[in-house]
């Protein structure tokens, strides 16, 4: 899998989660909004939440943890992934907020990264309260 695939699975959920409560039409059946996707085409997709909390790794070190990703709702894209980085056991870590692209999911969905420790730890800190300015 590629960061292609954690993109589609992220939006997978996000779809869902945003048609939630709405009555479920059979796989393959028009809808007003499109056709559904059958489930048999999902196999190999990650639920977003299993991704979340997920070690992020360069190498064999672990440079962070995936605590978010958010989701631009006009486009249905895959904004950014959050990550945890910095600290000891939770100490003094701060939130970054990464390009899909730099976040890559291997076998047994092993998450990588080129970015190194310096470069996660000299970003600039990521806040939730600057969603919305």
């Amino acid at each position: 899998m590629k960061a292609a695939a954690l993109t589609f699975a992220i939006l997978a959920w996000t779809t869902a989660a945003l048609a939630q409560g709405a009555p479920s039409p059979t796989a393959g059946q028009s809808t007003a909004s499109g056709t559904l996707t059958d489930v048999r085409s999902l196999v190999g997709s990650a639920r977003a939440s299993k991704l979340i909390g997920s070690s992020v790794y360069r190498g064999d070190s672990t440079v962070g943890k995936i605590e978010d990703v958010l989701v631009n709702l006009n486009d249905r894209t895959l904004s950014a992934v959050i990550l945890t980085v910095g600290g000891v056991l939770g100490v003094g870590d701060k939130r970054v907020a990464v390009s899909p692209r730099d976040i890559k999911v291997g076998a047994e969905a092993r998450f990588t990264t080129d970015l190194t420790k310096d470069q996660l730890n000299g970003a600039p800190t990521f806040r939730y309260e600057d969603l919305s300015k």
